[in-house]
């Protein structure tokens, strides 16, 4: 059903008819009869294609595209090509997108996403040409706004272009949060502690060489996840239906990737293989893989924050997390690392919307893809998520971790597995010895060398602080 009644929109209502059928439309409704019966047939999901601006952008910036190349062409007239670009230029500034009414995960391989987008802007054209809504004399959905094109290349241009905008903002938060971990591990770089193995006490090491590495991975990442976007640059426009470019002027194609590298502000450029193009939704679900990568990343680290974090008294306790809200309705002063658990929530979700994309890659049939919607829907989710994910946890948990500088030491020291630090200076046999006796004894290795006067607590400082500081030395 149409999601506007004339009180809505105000006036009369008109009347549209597609070959199956009419419908009433209020006057002014700048979407048609196919947008209706999409938006009737497909209301699944409770999410419009109005609910991604970058998407509705993307479709304007299309139409435009095609309108100047068209013209030049001589496939549309100077006056129909000036409606159609007025239209998507004011699509473009976010101007009707109420009007984007189809479902996200509508059943018609994007035929209802092409058909909307040629409806809104072909009415809009026409108001702007001194016509109405739904007479398309002068301005058609498909004649003129769709004029060399086909929902099959439209629809994986839209939504490579609308990624591309997408994740620009997820790799701005991405790189802010390996900001905060190297500054962290900056402000903690002289915080000794012990490194764990197995979750069992390996060797010591510096706060911040933890930290730094998750500086490094995060900021891989980014540089992983940009590479694959990149790659969304190679588009299928001009191939129409299947790849052959059939029903697009002489000359078309390469005006119309001229013309919205223009528009974009950054090149694009014509597929290598426009049937390659069209067939196949490898490089959408390669960014989908690259997006599951950075959630797992993310989701590790978050892991690693909860353990160390934990106690503070009966566990670890060598990392104190900003306290963001009460922990427990029962158990008074409990404080839970809720930021580290949402972004592990988040990288659960952000695997499965990636399983999602990966199966609806393979069930491609023979010359397209008919299955990009769900793509749309479960890459755009990764995107989001990720980008307010990160965000939150740079702000409301990396930046405000505290080092418990006295419980990562008394942690360090109290483990048996500094025996192997001292095996330059006192020798295996006698080490040997000394973890034994500290078994037994139930007492600190360190303790007991001291106590032996094999060991000085300054030497047991200076040898650890010189142990971290080897891998850097050999490097």
């Amino acid at each position: 059903m149409s999601k506007f009644s004339q009180t809505d929109l105000g006036g009369s209502l008109r009347k549209e008819n597609d070959g199956l059928g009419s419908c009433e439309l209020p006057f002014d409704c700048l979407y048609g009869i196919n947008t209706y019966r999409g938006a009737s047939n497909f209301n699944v999901s409770g999410r419009s294609i109005s609910h991604e601006p970058a998407l509705v952008r993307a479709l304007a910036q299309i139409k435009k595209a095609a309108a100047i190349a068209n013209e030049r062409t001589g496939a549309v007239s100077a006056l129909q090509a000036r409606g159609i670009v007025a239209a998507a230029d004011e699509i473009i500034d976010g101007m009707h997108h109420k009007y984007f009414v189809i479902d996200i995960l509508e059943g018609s391989g994007g035929t209802s996403i092409n058909m909307n987008a040629n409806e809104v802007i072909a009415n809009r054209a026409n108001q702007i040409l001194g016509g109405t809504a739904g007479d398309y004399d002068l301005v058609h959905p498909n004649d003129h706004v769709n004029c060399g094109q086909s929902t099959n290349d439209v629809v994986p241009t839209a939504l490579k272009l609308s990624v591309i905008a997408k994740t620009d903002v997820l790799l701005g938060a991405l790189a802010a949060l390996g900001d905060a971990f190297a500054s962290k591990a900056d402000e903690y770089g002289d915080i000794l502690r012990m490194g764990r193995t197995c979750m069992q006490g390996a060797q010591p090491m510096m706060l911040g060489q933890a930290l730094s590495g998750y500086a490094s991975v995060t900021r891989r990442s980014q540089d992983r996840l940009a590479a694959a976007v990149a790659e969304l640059k190679s588009l299928p426009i001009g191939g129409t239906a299947i790849g052959t470019g059939l029903g697009c002027a002489p000359g078309y194609r390469m005006a119309v990737i001229d013309t919205l590298s223009d528009i974009l502000g950054y090149q694009v450029y014509l597929a290598e293989n426009m049937f390659d193009a069209m067939q196949n939704a490898d490089e959408l679900a390669r960014v989908s893989g690259e997006l599951r990568i950075v959630g797992d990343v993310l989701g590790k680290i978050a892991s690693d924050l909860i353990i160390l974090s934990s106690g503070p008294n009966s566990g670890l306790g060598e990392v104190i997390l900003p306290t963001v809200q009460a922990g427990s309705s029962i158990m008074p002063g409990k404080v839970n690392p809720v930021i580290p658990m949402m972004m592990q929530q988040i990288a659960f979700a952000v695997n499965g919307n990636d399983t999602t994309v990966s199966m609806a890659a393979l069930q491609g049939q023979l010359e397209i893809n008919h299955f990009e919607p769900i793509m749309a829907s479960r890459l755009y989710d990764s995107i989001d998520l990720l980008t307010k994910g990160s965000t939150f946890f740079a702000e409301k948990c990396i930046r405000g971790i505290v080092a418990n500088r006295a419980q990562s030491l008394e942690n360090l020291m109290q483990s048996s597995a500094l025996a192997s630090v001292f095996l330059p200076v006192l020798g295996y046999t006698r080490v040997t010895e000394i973890v034994k006796e500290s078994l037994a004894a139930n007492q600190p290795f360190v303790d007991v060398a001291i106590a032996h006067g094999l060991l000085t607590r300054e030497d047991v400082m200076e040898t650890l602080v010189r142990s971290t500081r080897h891998s850097e030395q050999s490097t």
